[in-house]
């Protein structure tokens, strides 16, 4: 039974993963009511994994589930994405400083390197690439730091649906932008300095937001 329970586990697993995919990546379009007929035919998975892969991907932040209407991929509003941003900066903000506390202990330093160098290799050739190096150093950041209350905190506010949202808008000048200033985050960590890092975190999310929101309107949610 424990063996049909894990493999049961893996398939939902699986599912979530590719469901998410499909939402970060674009293919599936915010409020995009998904079809449970459709999904289960492409992933081969019956109508219970479906259901929980939703609940799973509900309770991530990525989807939304009406009764009798089944799910959506979820699409923030504007006011609900500049409180996202304001919560952001003081959380992350505080991620940087305590990475920079961190820094020379354990494999804390290699860590670090390794996202400096992943940042100097320059702007990323797409906006896929540029999400996963986006994930990659603010996980990073985040692992270093080491307060498991904040890392579950921050993986409350939903960061991918974030990315999702503004995927298609971004543009050459806005990755090359932020990923200078993830140069800067990084520089500040290594150096060991808390206040450099903290500051120069919450400049990088308070530019973010302030370009974020300045998007059009039907990037958003209406209110």
């Amino acid at each position: 039974m424990s063996g049909r329970t894990e493999r049961r586990g893996e398939t939902v697993d699986l599912a979530v993963q590719k469901i998410r995919d499909c939402i970060l990546y674009g293919r599936f379009a915010l409020g995009q009511r998904l079809i449970a007929r459709e999904l289960m035919t492409e992933l081969g998975v019956g109508r219970s994994t479906l259901r929980e892969a939703f609940g799973k991907l509900a309770a991530d932040g990525l989807l939304e589930l009406t009764p009798n209407r089944g799910a959506a991929v979820r699409r923030m509003s504007r006011a609900e994405m500049r409180q996202l941003f304001q919560i952001r900066e003081s959380l992350e903000g505080l991620a940087a400083q305590l990475a920079a506390e961190q820094i020379d202990k354990d494999d804390h330093r290699q860590l670090m390197e390794a996202a400096l160098r992943d940042v100097q290799r320059g702007p990323a050739a797409s906006n896929k690439e540029f999400m996963l190096h986006n994930q990659m150093v603010h996980n990073t950041i985040l692992k270093i730091g080491g307060n498991d209350q904040l890392v579950q905190l921050l993986g409350r506010i939903h960061l991918p649906l974030v990315m999702a949202q503004v995927n298609q808008s971004l543009g050459a000048a806005q990755i090359a932008q932020s990923t200078a200033e993830h140069a800067e985050i990084v520089h500040a960590i290594l150096a060991g300095s808390p206040a450099k890092a903290d500051a120069a975190m919450r400049r990088h999310l308070r530019r973010s937001g302030t370009w974020t929101l300045g998007l059009p309107d039907d990037v958003f949610k209406p209110s």
